[in-house]
């Protein structure tokens, strides 16, 4: 069996983690693991050609122990002539005013402290003390969190970060042979209490189910290391792959985009998806609107057909339109419409609303219109048809549900802009019965099939000027 130093430099030069004349920053939380990761580069710092220093958060969330791992912390760098930075970032007062996920705001705030002393020194590595156990517990968090669709495939070796890389130069050994190590070596370190509380899913996983799987196999947070180095490579082409299959797909024009539709389906369903998630990421900052499954399945589905008119209200006022076999992306305007009186449907076409033009004529007068989805439904003779804003207490009735929904939660199911819904258009029956609602959903009173029956079409044509 390797020695710790053999697997160390191995995954080292491996992922060329280093080199010659880089500034390494390590961050020392003053655990066991990091002052490990610390001590280990600076025996090695001549043989890599690096120099160090350390970089220490105190998150201010236990008190006075807390404040004791800064001090040990730096204490223990002067001891190895290494240079030190830290800061005590006050957690609760941010985490009281931003509120969210407390270990996610610990986390933003000390990596964008990271980057900060990556920006004063100029150093290009900042590395991290993660080994394979953890490695293990990220996949295993991902796949019960259901994140691991996202692409990634636990923790990468590494990765690019502020000015320079983020490296992980412990993946390659477990928790005991850091250990073992830190015995060997006389290596100080400190205990962190928070890690044995059962509060944290990854505490849980660490105590309850990593022995099972140890007793197992007891090379398995090693075989799971070595399952993430390969899938990652197989993530990074079809990611490559995706983006280039996407970049020849699409048409960008000031503030729209353009597809095909039967283009996006003839490619790999594997490429698909992400397809789209490259898609969106032209649209949003991922740290502002999080991408979600059921996002990209939308996406997804809207581009399985090149029949019809359907409509996507994305976030951030986005709206995802597929006139036939072409999908275009835009924003729509904040701006709230102005009101108007009811306006009748007849023969002719409409004006414009929520991006296309309507017109309403009984069957037997009904000639196909051009690059048009037609609504067949069933209405009295003398019936009359109007376009005009939603009223308090509109419903429509949706096809498989028993009860009519009411329209104002409809919208808010179908994310339109609290500004936009008062005067968002819909088409009725002079009987106040909702027959569609532009841009949202029709109703189950029309179908683009003709049933038996059926004696009226509805004309829905999609206007980009």
């Amino acid at each position: 069996m390797k020695s710790f130093q053999e697997l160390m430099m191995q995954h080292i030069h491996k992922h060329r983690l280093f080199e010659p004349g880089d500034l390494v920053l390590v961050g020392c939380s003053g655990g066991i693991d990091s002052m490990v990761l610390l001590h280990f580069l600076n025996s090695k710092k001549e043989e890599l050609g690096i120099s160090l220093a350390a970089v220490h958060v105190d998150h201010m969330l236990r008190g006075e122990e807390s404040h004791q791992d800064r001090l040990f912390t730096e204490a223990t760098a002067t001891e190895w002539e290494i240079g030190c930075f830290s800061r005590a970032i006050p957690i609760p007062a941010i985490w009281k005013e931003q509120g969210g996920n407390k270990q996610q705001v610990c986390r933003s705030e000390r990596y964008d402290y990271f980057q900060e002393v990556m920006e004063q020194t100029g150093a290009a590595k900042f590395a991290t003390a993660h080994h394979a156990d953890d490695q293990l517990e990220t996949i295993l968090m991902s796949g019960v969190r259901g994140s691991l669709q996202n692409g990634s495939f636990g923790m990468q070796a590494s990765r690019p970060f502020g000015r320079g890389s983020l490296v992980r130069p412990q993946l390659s050994v477990t928790k005991e042979q850091v250990a073992a190590y830190a015995a060997q070596h006389k290596v100080s370190y400190r205990e962190d209490s928070s890690n044995q509380e059962a509060v944290y899913t990854r505490n849980r996983l660490r105590q309850r189910i990593l022995p099972l799987l140890k007793e197992e196999n007891s090379q398995v947070s090693q075989n799971f290391v070595e399952l993430a180095e390969d899938m990652q490579q197989d993530q990074q082409f079809l990611q490559d792959l995706a983006q280039e299959k996407l970049r020849q797909l699409i048409q960008v024009k000031e503030d729209e985009i353009s597809l095909s539709a039967k283009s996006f389906r003839l490619e790999a369903y594997a490429l698909q998806k992400r397809m789209v998630l490259l898609l969106l990421n032209y649209l949003y900052n991922r740290k502002q609107v999080p991408v979600t499954r059921q996002l990209v399945e939308q996406m997804q589905e809207m581009m399985q057909s090149s029949a019809g008119t359907v409509f996507l209200h994305l976030p951030q006022n986005y709206v995802a339109t597929r006139q036939y076999d072409t999908v275009f992306l835009n924003r729509q305007s904040l701006e709230k419409v102005a009101g108007t009186d009811p306006v009748r449907l007849t023969g002719d076409w409409s004006q414009v609303y929520c991006g296309c033009r309507y017109r309403v004529l009984p069957f037997t007068q009904f000639e196909q219109a051009e690059d048009a989805a037609v609504w067949h439904f069933c209405a009295p003779e003398d019936s009359r048809f109007f376009v005009r804003n939603r009223k308090p207490g509109d419903r429509i009735l949706l096809a498989g549900m028993d009860q009519p929904k009411k329209l104002a939660r409809l919208m808010i199911d179908e994310k339109i802009p609290v500004p936009m819904r008062e005067s968002w258009p819909v088409i009725a029956t002079d009987k106040n019965e909702l027959l569609l609602v532009p841009g949202i959903r029709p109703s189950a009173k029309v179908s683009q099939q003709r049933c038996d029956g059926d004696n009226w079409v509805l004309i829905e044509q999609f206007n980009r000027m």
